[in-house]
């Protein structure tokens, strides 16, 4: 079954005062980590990250670059970004 991260807002949990990959990388990790977001999960696309962060696309590239260097995701060119079946504990 395909389960989709949804698209709630989520600009709150982001202090502008820090750096802010690591905030946005942190806030998916989490999910992960809760369940929240369960191996097998899309995420929505960058654009739609960024709208629901309020940040920068490139922001949300950094972060989803850094979580699938991590082994916590995983990304199929054409198809999209998923949990990654064995998250990295």
């Amino acid at each position: 079954m395909l389960v989709i991260m949804s698209l709630d807002e989520r600009r709150d949990r982001i202090d502008h005062e820090r750096p802010i990959w690591p905030q946005v990388a942190a806030d998916i990790e989490r999910d992960i980590r809760a369940g929240t977001l369960r191996p097998g999960s899309r995420l929505p696309t960058e654009d739609e990250l960024a709208t629901q962060y309020g940040v920068a696309r490139n922001t949300v590239r950094r972060a989803v670059e850094d979580l699938r260097e991590r082994g916590l995701l995983e990304t199929f060119h054409g198809r999209g970004t998923y949990v990654a079946s064995q998250p990295s504990t």
